[in-house]
């Protein structure tokens, strides 16, 4: 097992690698760690893992934030940059390696389109530090530029139709979400976690290209006997899916091929629940006007659905 180190910090506080992940969005990439840059907790690196980029953004980044020895550690530009997409989770993982085998004792993962509030590590360290089971920790994200309306409070399953949801999701904010509390998942927006639960559970499963590799982390922390805390005082923007769009065919086609994986490996009975949640996003995105995206979504969902039943049977 890896020892923890900070012999070169000048606190004793937990060390903190933040991995960003980004893919032809350098100005987001910027601006977010820009707003990190502000942050009131000093033992922290930032780490930009760029997924192969065509728009120079390793070397925008690395301009943005110059490392000459007088420059703080946490204020320069650490780029590993890959020569093709590997997807989030792969790409997440080789930030993740990066950061334990630099002693980490936590690691941010956080989407390059957000912006955090200067508190926000101080307050999630905080509480991380204060139960051993507690191995995941989320923050309130809110919708950016839309003052108070609230983007996520942490996630949790629901039944029927058996599906996560993202807690106050489009909702004003209020007294019901500045209650500190144990969720059921957290979203890859932005999630704090400590270093013993990648050593004892492991990291991001890299079947997963896109989307709900974070549920299925989730689940596996759960079941390491982790808990997953959400802190409403730490405190984020997210500006939405500003690599595929909001409502574009390929993000719905993503959407629906690794949400496949995710119920047969983590629910169950797994295909019914698997069904019956696909019977629910096909009528609600027919009532939303969406129908359009369907196709992609269904063509996904077979690509997924195939691709892990060939590795299942071997």
């Amino acid at each position: 097992m890896m020892e923890s180190k900070k012999a070169d910090l000048a606190t004793d506080s937990p060390l903190i690698y933040v991995v960003i992940v980004n893919w032809n969005r350098a100005d987001d990439t910027i601006e977010c760690l820009k707003s990190l840059a502000g942050s009131d907790y000093s033992s922290y690196r930032s780490l930009v893992v760029d997924n192969g980029s065509t728009d120079g953004s390793p070397d925008a980044i690395r301009a943005a934030f110059p490392s000459p020895p007088s420059v703080p550690p946490n204020f320069r530009g650490e780029v590993i940059a890959n020569e093709d997409n590997l997807g989030f989770a792969r790409a997440s993982n080789i930030g993740i390696e990066h950061a334990l085998q630099q002693g980490a004792d936590y690691v941010l993962l956080l989407n390059n389109d957000t912006l955090v509030d200067k508190r926000l590590l101080t307050e999630l360290v905080a509480v991380g530090e204060s139960d051993p089971q507690i191995g995941m920790l989320v923050p309130k994200i809110y919708y950016h530029g839309e003052e108070g309306r609230l983007w996520s409070g942490g996630a949790q399953w629901r039944r029927f139709p058996p599906r996560v949801t993202i807690i106050g999701f489009g909702r004003e904010d209020g007294p019901a979400y500045s209650v500190q509390r144990e969720v059921d998942y957290a979203t890859g927006c932005a999630m704090l976690v400590k270093r013993e639960v990648f050593e004892r559970v492991g990291m991001f499963d890299p079947a997963f290209f896109m989307y709900h590799e974070d549920y299925d982390f989730s689940a596996r922390v759960r079941r390491g006997g982790y808990r997953i805390v959400y802190v409403p005082q730490a405190v984020m923007w997210h500006k939405g899916s500003a690599s595929t769009g909001e409502r574009s065919p390929l993000k719905w086609y993503y959407l629906g091929k690794y949400i496949a994986p995710f119920y047969l490996k983590n629910c169950r009975p797994p295909r019914l629940s698997l069904a019956l949640f696909v019977l629910w996003v096909l009528a609600r995105e027919t009532v939303k006007g969406n129908a359009r995206y369907l196709g992609s979504y269904l063509r996904g969902l077979r690509d997924g659905w195939r691709e892990f039943a060939v590795k299942e049977s071997h």
